[in-house]
């Protein structure tokens, strides 16, 4: 109940839904939700209409006025013919209300997924589980819900607004009646139903990580079948399966207490009119056919003034994923919002013409040990440097500082624009993509010919690749064609493609044999890049005119690799 009713639920909801509504797409979006408010009052108007002619349609046949009795059946008949075609084409255009808002939500929060490297800075936050579902799925059940209970508010309005007079006019007893029951009835399931929306939003945090472990046995099947790691994968996913489960079983008793309450409630609703009804008809002050229109009239009161009753599952779950969603966004909002560092609290990131770095330290994460003490170094245009030490010394880390993805730390990096940099990861991220685009990743224009991508898989020793995967634009998953190896080379080849002013490979060439390391080193330095190298084989220090060795502790030592 305090998650619905919390201002921070409201003002997430705001922050989620306003993005849209001032928008470029906001024109298409209100044409869109005014013509659904139209259908919607449509329907509104020819329920009220009904319900008289239902009435009358009740009295003429008690009566056996046979002339009255054919007028209202052709009448009746008449309005339900109309409001078909209404309530399709309001189903219809709500439907592309909510499918115009998920596109154009889904591609903002991506859009903003992926500025700055957020995405990069969101993966450490441990309070943002799975941001790939809150970007689908979470996104996709916000509009349809935000869509299908707005105007589900707005139809109970429109509905008890309609229906209190014509119910007013026929009993007051039983307008009061029908108010304070609804309100009854709203409380209580608010007050058995209130662990919901917790429940809820552990459901779809739980179902997500089961699908997520279940993705990480698909990506990582040969490492757990050359392991025999089989038993463990199988405890992890049953792990997950109860977790999911018994956060089910939880809502499902929930469910079952709430039923109770709700099918015995809904299950009076029936009597109501009738008890208070019956006595004025018996009386003789009241028609036959009013007695129909009553319990019409009171059905859609009663359903207006309870759609809290009959869609709280359906709101809890919305309420859930409100908070799933405007966490995710507040977490992007603080990276945005985020200050350029303090000197001495952060590394200083600075736009040069040169790769230099004063008086650097690293430190990891969470600042509780120094990786990298007071690094001072210049790396000459077209030289060659190696960063070589024992595992957990920070060379990795080195990298990350230089390509401004760690600031944890103190001192002042100069390195030439983004744009002029290339890093190569000991795995190289090859997409599912063609041929062609896995070669020029990542850029999305490329003028090469095909001759020229060609010669240069032949440079590469990839000579039969093109062919052996039918040409450079069938679309393949490179991950499971090609060896590590293959793709290290593939790596090299973008490198050579691009090239960069400077080159960073972080253990990028540990899946090749010597000869294959040789060429495709000595490939890059004809290109003319700077190279920055991680890695641990001796057989890179004839590729290096310096050394960078670190020691651990912060220490570290630079001499030459002659």
């Amino acid at each position: 109940m305090n998650d619905m009713t919390n201002s921070l639920t409201w003002k997430r909801l705001y922050a989620i839904a306003k993005p849209f509504w001032v928008s470029s797409q906001k024109g298409r979006g209100i044409a869109l939700l005014v013509a659904v408010l139209v259908l919607l009052f449509g329907i509104s108007a020819v329920n009220v209409y009904v319900n008289y002619i239902a009435g009358k349609f009740a009295t003429a046949l008690q009566s056996k006025d046979v002339g009255q009795y054919y007028v209202f059946l052709f009448s009746y008949a008449g309005a339900l013919v109309l409001a078909s075609p209404i309530i399709i084409f309001y189903q219809f255009l709500r439907t592309k209300l909510s499918l115009v808002w998920r596109r154009w939500l889904s591609q903002h929060l991506i859009s903003r997924y992926f500025t700055n490297r957020a995405y990069y800075k969101i993966s450490s936050d441990p309070s943002i589980d799975n941001p790939d579902e809150r970007l689908t799925q979470d996104v996709e059940t916000f509009c349809n819900s935000a869509v299908g209970l707005s105007i589900a508010v707005l139809d109970s309005v429109i509905t008890v607004i309609s229906f209190v007079g014509v119910l007013y006019t026929i009993s007051g007893t039983l307008t009061l009646v029908v108010i304070g029951y609804s309100l009854l009835g709203c409380f209580l399931t608010l007050y058995i139903g209130r662990r919901l929306v917790d429940l809820q939003f552990q459901h779809t945090k739980l179902e997500a990580d089961l699908r997520y472990t279940m993705t990480d046995v698909r990506r990582d099947v040969e490492s757990i079948a050359f392991y025999g790691g089989e038993r463990r994968a199988k405890l992890q996913v049953f792990r997950a399966v109860k977790d999911a489960v018994t956060n089910l079983e939880l809502m499902m008793i929930l469910n079952r207490n709430l039923g109770f309450f709700t099918t015995n409630y809904n299950a009076l609703v029936v009597l109501i009119p009738a008890a208070i009804i019956a006595p004025l008809y018996f009386a003789g002050d009241m028609q036959f056919g009013d007695i129909t229109r009553a319990g019409m009239a009171f059905a859609q009161v009663f359903g207006g003034m309870t759609l809290l009753i009959g869609q709280f599952i359906g709101i809890s779950a919305f309420t859930a994923n409100i908070n799933r969603l405007g966490s995710f966004l507040e977490s992007m909002d603080a990276l945005a919002e985020k200050k350029a560092p303090q000197p001495g609290k952060e590394i200083e990131m600075v736009e040069s013409d040169r790769l230099a770095l004063a008086n650097v330290s690293v430190l990891n994460p969470d600042a509780t040990r120094t990786l990298i003490e007071s690094l001072t170094l210049t790396v000459p245009a077209g030289s060659a440097l190696l960063i070589t030490g024992p595992s957990g010394t920070g060379k990795s880390s080195l990298l990350r500082a230089i390509a401004g993805l760690w600031q944890t730390g103190s001192g002042r990096i100069e390195r030439p624009a983004r744009e002029k940099l290339m890093f190569l990861p000991q795995r190289p991220f090859v997409p599912k993509s063609t041929l062609r685009k896995a070669l020029c990743y990542p850029m999305t224009n490329t003028r090469q010919s095909d001759t020229q991508l060609l010669a240069l898989l032949k440079l590469v020793n990839l000579p039969d690749l093109a062919v052996q995967s039918g040409g450079l634009d069938v679309e393949h998953d490179w991950r499971d064609k090609l060896s590590l190896g293959e793709q290290q080379r593939l790596s090299f080849a973008r490198v050579i493609l691009a090239k960069p002013e400077y080159a960073f490979l972080d253990e990028a060439s540990s899946a090749l044999d010597d000869s294959n390391e040789k060429l495709l080193y000595t490939l890059l330095s004809s290109a003319g890049s700077t190279v920055i190298s991680v890695g641990h084989r001796r057989s890179l220090v004839e590729h290096h005119d310096t050394i960078l060795e670190l020691k651990g502790g912060g220490a570290w030592e630079l001499r030459s690799a002659k």
